[in-house]
């Protein structure tokens, strides 16, 4: 990766809330053990799995949790980011997972975690608050 790059790529991931990290992470699980995204940041994962220098698949990151503005800043940068291999790397079902937890409210969470009580446990479903990061994660288990 070229030194614009990487400075474009940590431009960026210092623009993340820690909740847009969240959904990243959760998208990128499929790509990279959910394990390992906890213990190291989730950039340096995705480094080392040579998907950052794969920009339709950060576009497809930023795209799917509505940060154009980054996508902007990205293309900014096209002269140092090629288009590599524009095969689909996220799944459709987290991006399908991502978006209906996208939509959701309090209350069809507090739904769905009263859905999911026997079968997570009370303890698992009390730490989920509206807009915790497990939320995609509970969707899993309908």
């Amino acid at each position: 990766m070229s030194t614009t790059n990487i400075r474009t790529l940590l431009d960026i991931n210092n623009e993340l809330e820690s909740s847009e990290v969240a959904a990243l992470c959760f998208l990128c699980s499929d790509v990279v053990s959910r394990k390992h995204l906890e213990e190291v940041n989730l950039f340096s994962r995705l480094s080392e799995k040579g998907l950052l220098e794969n920009n339709t698949f950060i576009k497809e990151l930023l795209r799917t949790i509505h940060r154009e503005d980054l996508i902007i800043r990205l293309e900014a940068d096209r002269g140092n980011l090629e288009e590599t291999d524009a095969r689909r790397v996220l799944s459709n079902f987290r991006i399908m997972l991502y978006k209906i937890y996208d939509d959701m409210t309090v209350d069809g969470l507090e739904s769905m975690k009263l859905l999911l009580m026997s079968k997570l446990g009370k303890r698992h479903l009390d730490h989920c608050k509206s807009g915790c990061n497990d939320g995609p994660t509970l969707l899993c288990h309908l």
